[in-house]
């Protein structure tokens, strides 16, 4: 069936992964670990709600409601993915630039052209730049687990 809402259906898919690419990403974790989080729900209802608020101001109907979205992210983080890694954080384990500007930072800058500020989509881009500088002071994921004699 092809859809008569391409942004809507777009967005959709945008929407999800600013959550759960983005944190997966962060935490290193796979989709199954991040659902063991009792705050799951909470947490995504933050990035969500910023986003669909971005998208209605910028008339976007995403084809999902809002608990939908919430109800989503839960099923295909604990059933549907459990052990996928997403591929945000693939890049960012190979030492790639990830997307988070093309997925969080998009849904900001969409929400400023339409006056509204999407304060946790922008800290959240932030953070996934700071987590990618950051690489460059930590050691391999080879060695993490031992410590030098000599310190």
């Amino acid at each position: 069936m092809l859809t008569q809402n391409f942004m809507g259906t777009l967005m959709a898919k945008v929407v999800f992964n600013a959550v759960v690419n983005t944190l997966c990403t962060m935490f290193r974790v796979q989709m199954g670990q991040f659902a063991e989080y009792e705050g799951i729900d909470a947490l995504s209802r933050m990035l969500l709600d910023e986003a669909y608020d971005a998208c209605e101001r910028a008339g976007i109907q995403l084809i999902q409601t809002r608990q939908e979205e919430v109800d989503s992210v839960d099923f295909v983080s604990r059933v549907a993915n459990p052990f996928h890694y997403p591929s945000m954080y693939q890049d960012f384990s190979k030492g790639r630039p990830t997307e988070v500007d093309y997925i969080n930072g998009y849904i900001a800058r969409l929400g400023r052209e339409h006056d509204y500020i999407c304060h946790v989509h922008e800290f959240v881009t932030h953070q996934m730049h700071l987590a990618e500088t950051m690489r460059k002071f930590t050691m391999p994921e080879a060695f993490a687990g031992h410590v030098p004699a000599s310190v």
